[in-house]
């Protein structure tokens, strides 16, 4: 088998390997470690091969100091000790937007505010983003700055039960990795890690929603949180996952193509936002849990920017972390054929500390006609204004479609992700 080269051979190769190691069913210590890691693994496997870069900005070493001091200051002020029953717990995206001046996360603002209007004693969940919390606090608003700090001292203490026969099933299914993706991953050291995560964090939510008692747990992004889900479960409480993005045959977050029974970490209900999405892939939950519940932030933003009118030669480029630069780079190749237009190069939030490490996007950024942006104009506003957008797989190409832009898409790594969007909209791909 060749190294993959794309988000479609990488794909199929994970595919293959859950096939052959039956590895969704792979328990070890009492966890079901693929299930839990998939999507991590698949970004880990994705830069080491070169089919993706990191898709977010990290924090340094230095980074992560400065901003221990803040974590263990909220702690004393939200922990374990000042929780009370509620009727929901919803974990919010930490990533925030700036609307009206106010800094929100759109996924779940214009939620929990139905929430508390129809009467639930709601507490919200808000994790740091690269160390900060960046919202204006409410009072229903608990920091998990402490949970994050005992799960790393805690599961410096836990053990892992691992057998011999499973030592042997990891080596085999890393020599594979290895040798097909010219990788250096040492699976055993990674799954024992992760396992000990797993464990702290179960432990942890575990004694929370016995604490709280909510009804019903709502999260952003399901992926990567098997220990928490498993932990609602355990309680009886429901677990609904808001949908924050785009999926499709090839999001690992969402996409199983070969199995044929039920996951043990999906959540119960998936809320998406029109139909269109309801249908897009076969879920791991049977479709009369997948709930059309719209999406509220981007019904309000059409509302307040109808007034304006589209300029016919202004175009919005939409970058994304994981592919930023070989998207700088194909829009240069085409640059000429837009050259008359004004562009606004829009980042995603993962790159506004790195973009000039992209060296297409520093000559773009020199041409008169072209203007990077962060968060000075917001993005419907972009959408509303101009007449066009040009992307690869961004949650923001569908959102472009509502506000009425006409689409063009470049045709480089992740383009697999449009298939669907490709066959509906009839858009034209650039090579």
């Amino acid at each position: 088998m060749n190294k993959p080269a794309t988000i479609k051979e990488l794909c199929e190769f994970i595919w293959y390997l859950e096939e052959k190691y039956n590895l969704l069913d792979f328990e070890i210590d009492g966890v079901k470690v693929w299930q839990y890691t998939r999507m991590q693994f698949y970004y880990k496997l994705a830069e080491a091969t070169g089919v993706l870069s990191q898709p977010h900005s990290r924090l340094s070493n230095t980074d992560k100091i400065k901003h221990l001091f803040s974590f263990v200051k909220n702690s004393f002020s939200d922990n374990y000790f000042t929780f009370k029953q509620k009727d929901a717990i919803v974990l919010s995206h930490p990533r925030t937007v700036n609307v009206d001046g106010k800094l929100i996360d759109i996924y779940t603002k214009y939620f929990i505010d139905e929430l508390i209007e129809c009467g639930k004693d709601i507490v919200e969940f808000e994790s740091a983003h690269l160390g900060v919390h960046k919202k204006q606090k409410q009072k229903f608003v608990h920091y998990t700055d402490w949970i994050a700090l005992v799960q790393r001292v805690y599961k410096q203490f836990l053990k892992v039960n691992i057998s011999s026969y499973e030592l042997e099933i990891l080596k085999k299914v890393e020599d594979e990795i290895n040798t097909t993706c010219k990788s250096k991953i040492d699976l055993a050291v990674f799954t024992i890690k992760s396992i000990k995560t797993y464990k702290a964090n179960y432990k942890i939510y575990n004694k929370i929603f016995q604490k709280v008692k909510p009804k019903t747990y709502y999260t952003v992004v399901s992926y990567g949180q098997a220990p928490i889900i498993k932990a609602a479960k355990d309680n009886g409480i429901e677990v609904v996952e808001l949908q924050h993005g785009t999926f499709s045959k090839y999001h690992l977050g969402y996409s199983f193509p070969n199995r044929k029974k039920p996951l043990d970490y999906f959540p119960d209900k998936l809320y998406v936002w029109s139909e269109f999405w309801k249908k897009m892939i076969p879920l791991s939950i049977d479709e009369e849990f997948v709930v059309v519940d719209g999406f509220r932030y981007l019904e309000k933003q059409k509302s307040k920017f109808d007034h304006i009118e589209k300029k016919q030669k202004q175009l919005v480029v939409l970058s994304q972390g994981a592919i930023g630069n070989t998207i700088a780079e194909k829009f240069l190749k085409h640059y000429d054929r837009f050259k008359e237009y004004d562009i606004k190069y829009k980042l995603h939030p993962g790159e506004f500390d790195r973009w000039q490490s992209y060296p297409a996007l520093k000559k773009l950024s020199e041409f008169r006609n072209v203007e990077i942006v962060k968060n000075e104009i917001p993005l419907y506003q972009l959408f509303a204004e101009s007449s066009l957008q040009i992307g690869v797989f961004s949650t923001a190409l569908y959102e472009g479609v509502e506000f009425g832009c006409d689409t063009v898409l470049l045709g480089v790594n992740g383009i697999e992700y449009m298939d669907r969007f490709i066959e509906l909209y009839d858009v034209e791909v650039l090579s």
